[in-house]
Protein backbone atom coordinates (compact mmCIF):
# COMPACT_ATOMS: atom_id res chain seq x y z
CA UNK A 1 0.00 0.00 0.00
CA UNK A 2 1.44 3.40 -1.32
CA UNK A 3 1.61 6.54 1.31
CA UNK A 4 -1.46 8.29 -0.37
CA UNK A 5 -3.76 5.47 -0.26
CA UNK A 6 -2.50 4.38 3.60
CA UNK A 7 -3.53 8.13 4.59
CA UNK A 8 -6.97 7.76 2.38
CA UNK A 9 -7.18 4.61 4.69
CA UNK A 10 -6.60 6.32 7.83
CA UNK A 11 -8.79 8.66 6.91
CA UNK A 12 -11.62 6.36 6.74
CA UNK A 13 -11.12 4.01 9.65
CA UNK A 14 -9.98 6.40 11.97
CA UNK A 15 -13.70 6.85 13.81
CA UNK A 16 -13.55 3.54 14.41
CA UNK A 17 -10.89 3.68 16.08
CA UNK A 18 -11.20 6.74 18.40
CA UNK A 19 -14.47 6.82 18.97
CA UNK A 20 -15.04 3.69 21.08
CA UNK A 21 -11.29 4.07 22.56
CA UNK A 22 -12.54 7.36 23.97
CA UNK A 23 -16.13 5.97 25.30
CA UNK A 24 -14.39 3.16 26.57
CA UNK A 25 -12.23 5.16 28.67
CA UNK A 26 -14.53 7.09 29.83
CA UNK A 27 -16.85 3.99 30.57
CA UNK A 28 -13.77 2.68 32.85
CA UNK A 29 -13.18 6.15 34.41
CA UNK A 30 -17.11 6.46 35.06
CA UNK A 31 -16.85 2.70 36.69
CA UNK A 32 -19.50 0.17 37.01
CA UNK A 33 -22.65 0.86 36.48
CA UNK A 34 -25.25 -0.01 39.35
CA UNK A 35 -28.50 0.74 37.34
CA UNK A 36 -31.57 -0.06 38.41
CA UNK A 37 -32.15 -1.82 35.04
CA UNK A 38 -29.19 -3.82 35.34
CA UNK A 39 -30.25 -5.49 38.87
CA UNK A 40 -33.78 -5.81 37.57
CA UNK A 41 -33.21 -7.45 34.00
CA UNK A 42 -30.45 -7.00 31.99
CA UNK A 43 -28.05 -10.03 34.46
CA UNK A 44 -31.56 -11.87 34.90
CA UNK A 45 -33.19 -11.82 31.04
CA UNK A 46 -30.40 -13.49 29.56
CA UNK A 47 -30.07 -16.12 32.08
CA UNK A 48 -33.76 -17.00 31.98
CA UNK A 49 -33.43 -17.19 28.10
CA UNK A 50 -30.50 -19.77 28.10
CA UNK A 51 -31.58 -21.78 31.39
CA UNK A 52 -35.47 -21.99 30.11
CA UNK A 53 -36.85 -20.20 32.84
CA UNK A 54 -40.11 -18.73 31.35
CA UNK A 55 -42.44 -20.38 33.19
CA UNK A 56 -40.67 -21.71 35.95
CA UNK A 57 -39.73 -17.93 37.24
CA UNK A 58 -42.64 -15.25 37.66
CA UNK A 59 -42.41 -11.68 37.26
CA UNK A 60 -39.17 -11.40 38.80
CA UNK A 61 -37.84 -8.18 36.94
CA UNK A 62 -41.51 -7.17 36.97
CA UNK A 63 -42.43 -5.70 33.44
CA UNK A 64 -38.81 -5.91 32.32
CA UNK A 65 -39.00 -9.77 33.17
CA UNK A 66 -40.71 -9.87 29.19
CA UNK A 67 -38.68 -8.04 27.56
CA UNK A 68 -36.37 -9.26 24.61
CA UNK A 69 -33.29 -10.98 26.15
CA UNK A 70 -31.45 -11.05 22.51
CA UNK A 71 -29.78 -7.48 23.43
CA UNK A 72 -28.38 -8.43 26.83
CA UNK A 73 -26.69 -12.02 24.93
CA UNK A 74 -23.43 -10.27 24.26
CA UNK A 75 -22.56 -8.46 27.02
CA UNK A 76 -23.61 -11.27 29.44
CA UNK A 77 -20.76 -13.72 27.03
CA UNK A 78 -18.15 -10.85 27.94
CA UNK A 79 -19.24 -10.55 31.70
CA UNK A 80 -18.37 -14.20 32.32
CA UNK A 81 -15.52 -14.84 30.97
CA UNK A 82 -14.04 -11.60 31.90
CA UNK A 83 -12.97 -8.97 34.73
CA UNK A 84 -15.11 -6.45 36.06
CA UNK A 85 -13.27 -3.52 34.17
CA UNK A 86 -13.34 -5.65 30.97
CA UNK A 87 -16.93 -6.06 30.55
CA UNK A 88 -17.02 -2.13 31.41
CA UNK A 89 -14.59 -1.24 28.62
CA UNK A 90 -16.32 -3.44 26.07
CA UNK A 91 -19.65 -1.61 26.76
CA UNK A 92 -17.62 1.53 26.15
CA UNK A 93 -16.18 0.01 22.86
CA UNK A 94 -19.93 -0.78 21.67
CA UNK A 95 -21.35 2.61 22.18
CA UNK A 96 -17.78 4.89 20.96
CA UNK A 97 -19.78 3.87 17.67
CA UNK A 98 -22.23 6.55 18.09
CA UNK A 99 -18.86 9.39 17.87
CA UNK A 100 -18.39 7.33 14.76
CA UNK A 101 -21.15 7.67 12.83
CA UNK A 102 -22.13 11.25 14.00
CA UNK A 103 -18.90 12.34 12.82
CA UNK A 104 -19.40 10.49 9.16
CA UNK A 105 -22.73 11.92 8.93
CA UNK A 106 -21.36 15.60 9.72
CA UNK A 107 -18.49 14.88 7.27
CA UNK A 108 -21.27 13.71 4.46
CA UNK A 109 -23.61 16.68 4.99
CA UNK A 110 -20.99 19.58 5.48
CA UNK A 111 -20.42 21.88 2.36
CA UNK A 112 -17.06 20.69 0.56
CA UNK A 113 -15.58 23.59 0.51
CA UNK A 114 -16.11 24.27 4.40
CA UNK A 115 -12.79 25.17 5.90
CA UNK A 116 -10.59 22.30 7.74
CA UNK A 117 -14.52 20.13 7.01
CA UNK A 118 -13.01 17.06 8.27
CA UNK A 119 -12.04 18.79 12.11
CA UNK A 120 -15.78 20.41 11.88
CA UNK A 121 -17.34 17.18 11.49
CA UNK A 122 -15.08 15.81 14.77
CA UNK A 123 -15.86 18.83 16.74
CA UNK A 124 -19.92 17.87 16.00
CA UNK A 125 -19.66 14.11 17.13
CA UNK A 126 -17.45 14.76 19.71
CA UNK A 127 -20.45 17.66 21.13
CA UNK A 128 -22.67 14.89 20.04
CA UNK A 129 -20.94 12.41 22.83
CA UNK A 130 -20.72 14.57 25.49
CA UNK A 131 -24.50 15.75 26.44
CA UNK A 132 -25.75 15.02 29.56
CA UNK A 133 -26.97 11.47 28.57
CA UNK A 134 -24.41 10.09 26.12
CA UNK A 135 -22.24 10.33 28.99
CA UNK A 136 -24.74 8.77 32.08
CA UNK A 137 -25.51 6.27 29.47
CA UNK A 138 -21.74 5.49 29.01
CA UNK A 139 -21.21 2.12 30.19
CA UNK A 140 -24.31 0.84 31.33
CA UNK A 141 -26.84 -1.89 30.19
CA UNK A 142 -29.94 0.75 29.38
CA UNK A 143 -29.03 0.16 25.60
CA UNK A 144 -30.74 3.84 24.55
CA UNK A 145 -26.87 4.64 23.64
CA UNK A 146 -26.64 0.89 21.76
CA UNK A 147 -29.60 1.16 20.06
CA UNK A 148 -28.75 4.40 18.86
CA UNK A 149 -25.67 2.77 16.83
CA UNK A 150 -27.53 1.18 13.93
CA UNK A 151 -29.74 4.35 14.01
CA UNK A 152 -27.56 6.67 13.09
CA UNK A 153 -26.24 4.10 10.68
CA UNK A 154 -28.83 4.29 8.85
CA UNK A 155 -29.30 7.94 8.46
CA UNK A 156 -25.75 8.35 7.14
CA UNK A 157 -26.41 5.81 4.49
CA UNK A 158 -29.29 8.32 4.03
CA UNK A 159 -26.86 11.09 4.21
CA UNK A 160 -24.53 9.90 1.91
CA UNK A 161 -26.66 8.34 -0.99
CA UNK A 162 -29.14 11.12 -1.23
CA UNK A 163 -28.28 12.02 -4.43
CA UNK A 164 -28.50 8.20 -5.38
CA UNK A 165 -32.14 8.16 -3.95
CA UNK A 166 -32.82 11.06 -6.10
CA UNK A 167 -31.55 10.20 -9.62
CA UNK A 168 -29.52 7.62 -9.32
CA UNK A 169 -29.45 3.83 -10.41
CA UNK A 170 -33.26 2.31 -9.24
CA UNK A 171 -31.25 -1.03 -7.90
CA UNK A 172 -28.98 1.55 -5.73
CA UNK A 173 -31.54 3.06 -4.18
CA UNK A 174 -33.44 0.27 -3.06
CA UNK A 175 -30.17 -1.32 -1.79
CA UNK A 176 -29.60 2.11 0.39
CA UNK A 177 -33.28 2.50 1.74
CA UNK A 178 -32.97 -1.08 2.47
CA UNK A 179 -30.27 -1.62 4.50
CA UNK A 180 -30.94 1.89 6.53
CA UNK A 181 -34.80 0.24 7.27
CA UNK A 182 -33.38 -2.77 7.82
CA UNK A 183 -30.74 -1.49 10.18
CA UNK A 184 -33.51 0.52 12.16
CA UNK A 185 -36.00 -2.28 11.98
CA UNK A 186 -33.52 -3.99 14.13
CA UNK A 187 -32.77 -1.18 16.30
CA UNK A 188 -36.59 -1.25 17.31
CA UNK A 189 -36.87 -5.04 17.57
CA UNK A 190 -33.76 -4.95 20.32
CA UNK A 191 -35.58 -2.57 22.29
CA UNK A 192 -38.94 -1.15 21.51
CA UNK A 193 -39.10 2.14 22.62
CA UNK A 194 -36.58 3.18 19.77
CA UNK A 195 -39.80 2.94 17.71
CA UNK A 196 -39.96 6.98 16.78
CA UNK A 197 -36.85 6.00 15.11
CA UNK A 198 -38.52 3.75 12.72
CA UNK A 199 -41.05 6.57 11.83
CA UNK A 200 -37.98 9.26 11.66
CA UNK A 201 -35.95 7.05 8.85
CA UNK A 202 -39.06 7.05 6.55
CA UNK A 203 -39.45 10.44 6.92
CA UNK A 204 -35.48 10.95 6.17
CA UNK A 205 -36.58 9.03 3.00
CA UNK A 206 -39.47 11.19 1.92
CA UNK A 207 -36.99 14.13 2.63
CA UNK A 208 -34.71 12.97 -0.20
CA UNK A 209 -35.05 15.06 -3.14
CA UNK A 210 -36.28 12.44 -6.03
CA UNK A 211 -39.85 12.88 -7.97
CA UNK A 212 -42.70 11.68 -5.35
CA UNK A 213 -43.43 8.17 -7.69
CA UNK A 214 -39.73 7.45 -6.99
CA UNK A 215 -39.67 8.48 -3.57
CA UNK A 216 -42.89 7.35 -2.49
CA UNK A 217 -41.69 3.38 -3.75
CA UNK A 218 -38.85 4.12 -2.16
CA UNK A 219 -40.59 4.88 1.51
CA UNK A 220 -42.46 1.49 1.18
CA UNK A 221 -39.12 -0.30 0.62
CA UNK A 222 -37.62 1.04 3.20
CA UNK A 223 -40.99 0.22 5.70
CA UNK A 224 -40.63 -2.98 4.57
CA UNK A 225 -37.41 -3.61 5.17
CA UNK A 226 -38.06 -2.14 8.95
CA UNK A 227 -40.59 -4.36 9.61
CA UNK A 228 -38.70 -7.19 7.94
CA UNK A 229 -35.52 -6.00 10.29
CA UNK A 230 -38.25 -5.78 13.73
CA UNK A 231 -39.24 -9.14 12.87
CA UNK A 232 -35.46 -10.56 12.59
CA UNK A 233 -34.86 -9.45 16.07
CA UNK A 234 -37.77 -9.69 17.87
CA UNK A 235 -40.90 -11.86 15.83
CA UNK A 236 -39.12 -15.00 17.86
CA UNK A 237 -39.70 -13.00 21.42
CA UNK A 238 -43.49 -12.30 19.64
CA UNK A 239 -44.16 -16.22 19.64
CA UNK A 240 -42.86 -16.76 22.77
CA UNK A 241 -44.88 -14.32 24.73
CA UNK A 242 -47.92 -15.14 23.11
CA UNK A 243 -47.59 -18.38 23.09
CA UNK A 244 -47.14 -18.18 27.06
CA UNK A 245 -48.84 -15.30 28.00
CA UNK A 246 -51.79 -14.47 24.94
CA UNK A 247 -49.98 -11.09 24.30
CA UNK A 248 -46.66 -10.69 21.91
CA UNK A 249 -46.35 -7.46 23.95
CA UNK A 250 -46.67 -8.62 27.54
CA UNK A 251 -47.91 -6.92 29.49
CA UNK A 252 -48.34 -3.65 27.54
CA UNK A 253 -51.14 -2.87 25.76
CA UNK A 254 -53.06 -5.25 27.73
CA UNK A 255 -56.75 -3.52 27.25
CA UNK A 256 -56.21 -4.18 23.63
CA UNK A 257 -54.46 -7.18 22.87
CA UNK A 258 -56.22 -8.72 26.09
CA UNK A 259 -54.12 -11.52 27.88
CA UNK A 260 -55.86 -13.33 30.51
CA UNK A 261 -53.19 -13.55 32.98
CA UNK A 262 -53.20 -9.81 34.32
CA UNK A 263 -55.67 -6.86 34.08
CA UNK A 264 -56.99 -5.03 31.46
CA UNK A 265 -54.84 -2.36 31.61
CA UNK A 266 -51.88 -0.80 29.27
CA UNK A 267 -49.09 -0.87 31.98
CA UNK A 268 -47.21 2.01 30.04
CA UNK A 269 -45.11 4.47 32.03
CA UNK A 270 -47.24 8.02 31.20
CA UNK A 271 -45.45 9.79 34.11
CA UNK A 272 -44.13 11.87 31.72
CA UNK A 273 -46.94 12.65 28.78
CA UNK A 274 -47.46 16.36 28.34
CA UNK A 275 -51.19 17.27 29.90
CA UNK A 276 -51.53 19.96 27.67
CA UNK A 277 -50.37 21.50 24.08
CA UNK A 278 -48.42 24.09 25.78
CA UNK A 279 -46.89 21.57 28.26
CA UNK A 280 -45.78 19.84 24.84
CA UNK A 281 -44.90 22.91 22.99
CA UNK A 282 -42.53 23.93 26.21
CA UNK A 283 -41.21 20.54 26.99
CA UNK A 284 -37.29 20.94 25.92
CA UNK A 285 -37.36 24.45 27.61
CA UNK A 286 -38.64 22.71 30.69
CA UNK A 287 -36.62 20.05 30.78
CA UNK A 288 -33.39 21.77 30.24
CA UNK A 289 -34.31 23.89 33.16
CA UNK A 290 -35.66 20.81 35.58
CA UNK A 291 -35.19 17.18 34.57
CA UNK A 292 -37.82 16.07 36.14
CA UNK A 293 -40.30 16.49 33.92
CA UNK A 294 -38.87 13.97 31.49
CA UNK A 295 -36.90 12.19 33.39
CA UNK A 296 -35.05 10.01 36.27
CA UNK A 297 -32.16 11.98 36.66
CA UNK A 298 -31.04 14.67 37.67
CA UNK A 299 -28.89 15.77 34.24
CA UNK A 300 -29.86 19.23 32.10
CA UNK A 301 -28.79 19.09 29.05
CA UNK A 302 -29.83 22.14 25.93
CA UNK A 303 -28.93 20.36 23.35
CA UNK A 304 -32.51 19.47 21.67
CA UNK A 305 -33.23 22.71 23.10
CA UNK A 306 -31.15 24.84 21.20
CA UNK A 307 -31.63 22.73 17.94
CA UNK A 308 -35.61 23.49 19.00
CA UNK A 309 -35.46 26.68 18.48
CA UNK A 310 -33.07 26.51 15.67
CA UNK A 311 -34.61 24.06 13.13
CA UNK A 312 -38.30 25.64 12.92
CA UNK A 313 -36.61 29.60 13.06
CA UNK A 314 -34.09 28.00 9.93
CA UNK A 315 -37.17 26.43 8.13
CA UNK A 316 -39.48 29.69 8.64
CA UNK A 317 -36.59 32.01 7.46
CA UNK A 318 -35.73 29.74 4.48
CA UNK A 319 -39.06 30.06 3.50
CA UNK A 320 -39.09 33.83 3.31
CA UNK A 321 -36.44 33.92 1.07
CA UNK A 322 -33.33 34.09 3.41
CA UNK A 323 -31.49 31.53 2.44
CA UNK A 324 -27.82 31.36 2.89
CA UNK A 325 -26.05 30.87 -0.57
CA UNK A 326 -23.58 28.73 1.04
CA UNK A 327 -24.67 26.81 3.71
CA UNK A 328 -22.14 25.24 6.28
CA UNK A 329 -24.60 21.91 5.64
CA UNK A 330 -25.79 21.14 2.12
CA UNK A 331 -29.40 21.59 1.91
CA UNK A 332 -30.16 17.89 0.57
CA UNK A 333 -28.43 17.15 3.55
CA UNK A 334 -30.39 19.58 6.13
CA UNK A 335 -33.59 18.85 4.79
CA UNK A 336 -32.90 14.94 5.77
CA UNK A 337 -31.37 15.91 9.18
CA UNK A 338 -34.40 18.08 9.87
CA UNK A 339 -37.07 15.57 9.14
CA UNK A 340 -35.35 12.82 10.50
CA UNK A 341 -35.59 15.03 13.79
CA UNK A 342 -38.74 16.33 13.60
CA UNK A 343 -40.43 12.83 13.31
CA UNK A 344 -38.39 11.18 15.88
CA UNK A 345 -39.56 14.02 18.90
CA UNK A 346 -42.94 14.50 17.08
CA UNK A 347 -43.61 10.57 17.70
CA UNK A 348 -41.64 10.38 20.89
CA UNK A 349 -43.48 12.65 22.64
CA UNK A 350 -47.01 11.41 21.58
CA UNK A 351 -46.15 8.55 22.64
CA UNK A 352 -43.13 8.32 25.44
CA UNK A 353 -41.46 11.89 26.66
CA UNK A 354 -39.28 9.84 28.36
CA UNK A 355 -36.08 11.77 27.93
CA UNK A 356 -33.29 8.83 27.33
CA UNK A 357 -35.43 7.29 24.79
CA UNK A 358 -34.72 10.15 22.74
CA UNK A 359 -30.65 9.74 23.00
CA UNK A 360 -30.12 9.74 19.35
CA UNK A 361 -31.26 13.12 19.27
CA UNK A 362 -29.49 14.67 21.82
CA UNK A 363 -26.08 13.51 19.94
CA UNK A 364 -27.45 14.81 16.51
CA UNK A 365 -28.71 18.11 18.53
CA UNK A 366 -24.52 19.68 17.50
CA UNK A 367 -25.31 18.97 13.94
CA UNK A 368 -28.83 20.09 13.57
CA UNK A 369 -27.94 23.78 15.34
CA UNK A 370 -24.37 24.11 13.06
CA UNK A 371 -27.00 23.32 10.00
CA UNK A 372 -29.60 25.40 10.91
CA UNK A 373 -27.58 28.39 11.44
CA UNK A 374 -25.61 27.76 8.14
CA UNK A 375 -28.42 27.93 6.34
CA UNK A 376 -29.90 31.42 7.21
CA UNK A 377 -28.66 34.31 4.93
CA UNK A 378 -26.07 35.68 7.70
CA UNK A 379 -22.71 37.36 7.27
CA UNK A 380 -20.04 35.08 7.47
CA UNK A 381 -18.27 36.45 10.08
CA UNK A 382 -21.66 36.65 12.23
CA UNK A 383 -22.82 33.39 11.46
CA UNK A 384 -19.31 31.56 12.72
CA UNK A 385 -20.24 33.62 15.70
CA UNK A 386 -23.35 32.66 16.70
CA UNK A 387 -22.74 29.02 15.81
CA UNK A 388 -19.99 28.89 18.09
CA UNK A 389 -21.22 30.82 20.69
CA UNK A 390 -24.20 28.45 20.63
CA UNK A 391 -22.19 25.60 21.08
CA UNK A 392 -20.44 26.80 23.61
CA UNK A 393 -23.47 27.81 25.59
CA UNK A 394 -25.05 24.04 25.08
CA UNK A 395 -21.77 23.18 26.60
CA UNK A 396 -21.55 25.31 29.59
CA UNK A 397 -25.51 24.72 30.26
CA UNK A 398 -24.93 21.08 30.54
CA UNK A 399 -25.13 19.70 33.58
CA UNK A 400 -22.88 15.79 33.93
CA UNK A 401 -24.27 13.27 36.24
CA UNK A 402 -22.28 9.47 36.73
CA UNK A 403 -25.56 8.05 37.64
CA UNK A 404 -24.79 5.11 40.26
CA UNK A 405 -21.69 3.32 39.92
CA UNK A 406 -19.38 1.49 41.98
CA UNK A 407 -15.60 0.69 41.44
CA UNK A 408 -15.28 -2.95 39.33
CA UNK A 409 -15.48 -5.57 40.92
CA UNK A 410 -13.70 -9.29 40.02
CA UNK A 411 -16.79 -9.92 38.02
CA UNK A 412 -18.99 -7.49 36.67
CA UNK A 413 -22.11 -9.32 39.39
CA UNK A 414 -20.52 -10.57 42.76
CA UNK A 415 -23.79 -12.21 44.70
CA UNK A 416 -22.83 -14.19 47.80
CA UNK A 417 -25.64 -16.24 47.82
CA UNK A 418 -27.06 -18.08 50.87
CA UNK A 419 -26.46 -22.28 51.73
CA UNK A 420 -29.39 -24.05 50.37
CA UNK A 421 -30.23 -27.13 52.35
CA UNK A 422 -32.74 -28.61 49.80
CA UNK A 423 -33.03 -26.55 46.73
CA UNK A 424 -34.84 -28.95 44.79
CA UNK A 425 -37.34 -28.92 47.25
CA UNK A 426 -37.40 -24.76 47.81
CA UNK A 427 -38.85 -21.93 46.22
CA UNK A 428 -38.65 -18.03 46.49
CA UNK A 429 -41.16 -15.62 46.81
CA UNK A 430 -39.91 -12.25 46.08
CA UNK A 431 -41.51 -8.90 47.65
CA UNK A 432 -41.31 -5.35 47.37
CA UNK A 433 -40.07 -3.21 44.39
CA UNK A 434 -36.61 -3.06 44.69
CA UNK A 435 -34.64 -4.79 41.82
CA UNK A 436 -33.39 -8.18 42.59
CA UNK A 437 -33.48 -10.36 39.28
CA UNK A 438 -29.94 -9.98 39.40
CA UNK A 439 -29.09 -12.58 42.21
CA UNK A 440 -31.31 -15.20 40.68
CA UNK A 441 -28.17 -16.91 38.31
CA UNK A 442 -26.07 -17.10 41.50
CA UNK A 443 -28.44 -19.13 43.45
CA UNK A 444 -29.14 -23.16 42.56
CA UNK A 445 -31.01 -23.06 39.31
CA UNK A 446 -33.70 -25.51 40.80
CA UNK A 447 -35.34 -22.85 42.76
CA UNK A 448 -38.32 -20.86 41.18
CA UNK A 449 -38.80 -17.50 42.05
CA UNK A 450 -41.77 -15.84 41.85
CA UNK A 451 -42.42 -11.89 42.40
CA UNK A 452 -45.70 -11.71 44.52
CA UNK A 453 -45.93 -8.43 44.79
CA UNK A 454 -44.49 -5.72 42.48
CA UNK A 455 -45.51 -3.45 40.24
CA UNK A 456 -47.09 -6.40 37.43
CA UNK A 457 -48.51 -8.68 40.27
CA UNK A 458 -49.36 -8.00 43.92
CA UNK A 459 -51.60 -9.69 46.28
CA UNK A 460 -54.26 -6.92 46.31
CA UNK A 461 -54.62 -7.64 42.30
CA UNK A 462 -56.92 -10.20 41.61
CA UNK A 463 -55.67 -11.69 38.64
CA UNK A 464 -54.98 -15.25 36.74
CA UNK A 465 -51.11 -14.63 37.19
CA UNK A 466 -51.56 -14.03 40.74
CA UNK A 467 -53.69 -16.98 41.26
CA UNK A 468 -51.41 -19.40 39.39
CA UNK A 469 -48.80 -18.47 41.90
CA UNK A 470 -50.81 -19.46 44.70
CA UNK A 471 -51.65 -22.40 43.12
CA UNK A 472 -47.69 -22.99 43.12
CA UNK A 473 -47.10 -22.52 46.69
CA UNK A 474 -50.14 -24.28 47.65
CA UNK A 475 -48.98 -27.15 45.94
CA UNK A 476 -44.89 -26.83 46.88
CA UNK A 477 -46.42 -26.87 50.44
CA UNK A 478 -48.59 -29.74 50.23
CA UNK A 479 -45.11 -31.41 48.73
CA UNK A 480 -43.35 -30.87 51.79
CA UNK A 481 -41.39 -28.16 49.99
CA UNK A 482 -39.18 -25.22 52.03
CA UNK A 483 -40.63 -21.52 51.12
CA UNK A 484 -38.33 -18.88 51.51
CA UNK A 485 -38.73 -14.61 50.62
CA UNK A 486 -36.26 -12.44 49.33
CA UNK A 487 -37.01 -8.85 50.36
CA UNK A 488 -35.04 -5.53 50.60
CA UNK A 489 -34.61 -4.50 54.67
CA UNK A 490 -36.16 -0.94 54.11
CA UNK A 491 -38.97 -3.17 52.14
CA UNK A 492 -40.13 -5.50 55.42
CA UNK A 493 -43.28 -4.18 56.25
CA UNK A 494 -44.52 -4.25 52.66
CA UNK A 495 -42.73 -7.56 52.33
CA UNK A 496 -45.06 -9.10 55.51
CA UNK A 497 -48.22 -7.22 54.67
CA UNK A 498 -47.88 -9.23 51.10
CA UNK A 499 -47.26 -12.40 52.64
CA UNK A 500 -50.03 -11.87 55.45
CA UNK A 501 -52.67 -11.60 52.17
CA UNK A 502 -51.31 -14.79 51.19
CA UNK A 503 -52.14 -16.55 54.74
CA UNK A 504 -48.25 -16.84 54.93
CA UNK A 505 -45.31 -15.70 57.63
CA UNK A 506 -42.04 -14.69 57.68
CA UNK A 507 -40.20 -16.35 60.28
CA UNK A 508 -36.86 -15.11 62.08
CA UNK A 509 -34.63 -17.55 60.42
CA UNK A 510 -32.85 -15.69 57.76
CA UNK A 511 -29.57 -15.16 56.35
CA UNK A 512 -28.10 -12.06 54.51
CA UNK A 513 -27.40 -11.92 50.58
CA UNK A 514 -24.73 -9.46 49.73
CA UNK A 515 -23.34 -8.02 46.28
CA UNK A 516 -21.41 -5.58 44.35
CA UNK A 517 -24.19 -3.71 43.54
CA UNK A 518 -26.71 -3.06 45.51
CA UNK A 519 -27.80 -3.06 49.00
CA UNK A 520 -27.75 -5.77 51.80
CA UNK A 521 -30.98 -8.57 50.89
CA UNK A 522 -32.91 -10.77 53.20
CA UNK A 523 -33.73 -13.87 52.45
CA UNK A 524 -36.11 -15.65 55.19
CA UNK A 525 -37.99 -18.67 55.79
CA UNK A 526 -41.37 -18.75 55.22
CA UNK A 527 -44.47 -20.91 56.43
CA UNK A 528 -48.15 -20.41 56.65
CA UNK A 529 -49.73 -18.63 58.99
CA UNK A 530 -51.38 -21.59 60.60
CA UNK A 531 -48.08 -22.78 62.12
CA UNK A 532 -46.59 -19.89 63.09
CA UNK A 533 -46.21 -18.80 66.53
Amino acid sequence: MNGVARRSSLREIWPFIVGPLAIAALSLWLGQSTSWDLRNYHWYNPYALLTGRMGFDAAVAHHATYYNPLIDLPLWAVAHISPGWVAGAFLGLVQGLNFSFLYLIARDALAPEIVMRRALAALIAALGVAGGYAVILTGTTYYDNVVSIPVLAALWLIVKHRLTLAAGEAKAARRVVALAGLLTGIAVGLKLPTAPFGLAILAAVAAAPALNARRIALIFQCGLAAFAGLMLASGWWFFVLWRETGNPLFPYFNDLIGSTLILDASYRDTRFLPGSLLEAATLPFRFADDWRVSSDWAVNDWRIAFAYIAVPAALLLSAMGLKSPAPVVLRGAARIVFAFAIAAYLSWIAVFAIYRYIAPLEMLGPLLIVAAIGSVAIPGPARRALTLGALAAVVALTTLYKGNRADFAERMVVVDAPQIARPEATMALMTGVEPMGFVIPEFPPAIPFLRVDGFLVGPDKDTAFLRGMKDRIAAHLAAGGDLFTLFLPGETARGDRALEMLGLDRTQTCVDVTSNLAPTFRWCRVVPMSQAR
